[in-house]
């Protein structure tokens, strides 16, 4: 078995991940695809005790977690080229991927976490079982109210539409297909994993 492919959608193109590097394509203005490569240096290759199980899982999160972050800064500078333009891209430094990370965070946390159990405090609920079910629902409801709200933004429902281009090209890799949009096209949009 080949090693497992992995990937997402980032503005105007995908990115895709293997053990050992990444990739994003992102469509410019001119149409042109612009490609961007870079290898994967793991910290858990480097410290066998970060391979400990728990630990190994929050660094893999954090290594994917950067990755994602710098997939979508490379692209949000290519997508916001003028036409024409060959001006390199630009990274985020540690800082500003850290700074981007606890902003993510805290809204996740405050709009997903914070705001059910508040909700759920307001009714006039007795029961610690009934409690828990109504905090699940109401979670539950203002995840699929920001799903629908975040898809009338015309640029986030772009980035729906690469996510099932990102499953295509995944399926096509794996295929051992070229990767180029004609022959991209003819897989399907489910990813089995």
């Amino acid at each position: 078995m080949s090693a497992p492919i992995g990937g997402q959608a980032v503005l105007e193109g995908v990115m895709m991940r293997s053990p050992t590097a990444w990739s994003v394509a992102v469509r410019k203005p001119d149409g042109e695809i612009a490609e961007v490569n870079r290898p994967i240096a793991s910290k858990l290759l480097e410290h066998r005790w970060l391979r400990l199980p728990i630990i190994r899982g929050v660094v893999a999160l954090g290594e994917s977690l950067a990755i994602g972050f710098r997939a979508l800064a490379i692209s949000a500078n290519y997508a916001a080229q003028e036409e024409g333009s060959d001006e390199p891209h630009t990274e985020l430094t540690r800082g500003q991927l850290a700074f981007a990370f606890a902003l993510a965070i805290g809204f996740a946390l405050l709009l997903f976490k914070v705001s059910p159990a508040l909700v759920t405090n307001w009714l006039p609920i007795e029961s610690t079982g009934v409690f828990v079910v109504v905090e699940g629902i109401v979670r539950v409801i203002i995840f699929l109210l920001y799903l629908t709200v975040i898809s009338f933004l015309p640029d986030l429902r772009r980035v729906f539409q690469y996510h099932a281009a990102e499953h295509k090209a995944i399926n096509a890799f794996e295929a051992g297909e070229e990767l180029t949009p004609e022959r991209v096209q003819n897989f399907s949009l489910l990813h089995p994993r």
